[in-house]
């Protein structure tokens, strides 16, 4: 992921923040939306930077919080990435592998 000079990726062994998403999809709707198109490039506005923001802590907080540390550290690594794409109403350019 690509948005004004800074680079981002989440790794394939990161890919299971999908599935717990996916287990409340209702919940979170802009996870799963990045999820159906994440082998498609996708390009992510600001608005869904700060949206991804927002589920991913929301994320964390009902799988365990900073007890599960697989989730913290990859969740805690994003966060300022999606934060500065929605402060700064930065485009976030994806390629998939």
């Amino acid at each position: 992921m690509y948005a004004y000079d800074q680079h981002e990726a989440i790794q394939h062994q990161e890919e299971f923040i999908f599935a717990l998403a996916q287990a409340n999809a209702p919940q979170f709707p802009a996870l799963s939306a990045l999820w159906e198109a994440y082998y498609d490039d996708p390009r992510i506005s600001s608005a869904q930077a700060s949206a991804l923001l927002h589920e991913l802590i929301a994320l964390l907080a009902i799988n365990g919080g900073s007890a599960n540390k697989s989730l913290v550290n990859t969740v805690v690594r994003l966060l300022p990435f999606f934060s500065m794409a929605s402060q700064g109403g930065h485009e976030i350019r994806t390629q998939s592998d």
